[in-house]
């Protein structure tokens, strides 16, 4: 029978081994994987990088592989990681790159505080792939490609919130960013104007609005106006909102759906 001793070597080396193949199998030097490297901007300034990895000949997949996936062994105040059933990982490999899926993200919130999500590399893909991140409390995509997604997020874990995706599904009016009439969106002004507590829309005569949602950023619904549709261009409604401080006001027009975060105090 094995000592405590021995037992402890035995599970030290279980571990190292397990390291080493995580390592080996999705960072040595193959064309056949495609790898995604996320940098994940913690409230306190710490980087905690991801790495996700397609494997074209499905040597992986979506359930946890040893081998593949490496599990999470760090205890950071705040964190972000890849989800494989209850499992919190910092490498997640996968099958073959399938842009139907998405795959969820853990988020991990000490306190209150500013995040950012970053694409860092996208490697041996033939052509570059788009990457979003999904928020399915909001039923929004941001695209990373080329900007970064921030947020300011209250303390808690979020667990089935965020995910990465690969393409937008037009599964509701807030489900995609700019699109139908991306001019005549971006000139829209939304802002919260403290001085008489009025939600302030002024679309310059380019749009109608016709419905007003604002959640806070736990993904709640606190305000709802429909069939506002306003043709002048311009909307003032009272808005007195206590329990948060910021907030993503949704409007839903005749040119499609837009979102923007707002200071509400």
């Amino acid at each position: 029978m094995a000592t405590k001793l021995q037992r402890y070597v035995l599970y030290t080396l279980f571990i190292l081994v397990s390291s080493l193949s995580n390592i080996s199998a999705l960072t040595a030097t193959s064309g056949n994987i495609q790898r995604i490297r996320i940098d994940f901007t913690m409230p306190d300034g710490y980087v905690r990088h991801l790495l996700f990895a397609f494997t074209q000949d499905n040597s992986a997949n979506d359930s946890y592989n040893y081998g593949w996936d490496a599990i999470n062994k760090d205890n950071y105040p705040y964190d972000l990681n890849w989800m494989i059933g209850d499992l919190r990982c910092t490498i997640q490999g996968v099958g073959a790159y399938d842009d139907s899926k998405k795959y969820p993200l853990g988020l991990f919130m000490s306190n209150d505080g500013d995040i950012e999500i970053a694409l860092d590399e996208l490697e041996n893909f033939d052509e570059p792939i788009d990457l979003f991140i999904y928020d399915s409390w909001l039923n929004t995509y941001t695209q990373i490609n080329e900007s970064n997604y921030t947020a300011t997020i209250p303390k808690g874990d979020y667990l089935d919130r965020f995910y990465l995706a690969f393409k937008e599904e037009d599964s509701s009016a807030f489900a995609k960013t700019l699109s139908v009439d991306d001019v005549h969106l971006n000139e829209t002004k939304i802002s919260y104007l403290s001085s008489t507590k009025e939600l302030y829309i002024n679309t310059n005569n380019a749009i109608t609005v016709k419905n007003i949602r604002v959640y806070n950023l736990s993904g709640q619904e606190v305000f709802s106006r429909n069939h506002v549709n306003s043709s002048s261009g311009l909307v003032k409604i009272p808005l007195e909102i206590r329990q948060t401080n910021f907030g993503i006001v949704t409007i839903e027009t005749d040119k499609g759906g837009y979102s923007k975060q707002i200071v509400l105090n």
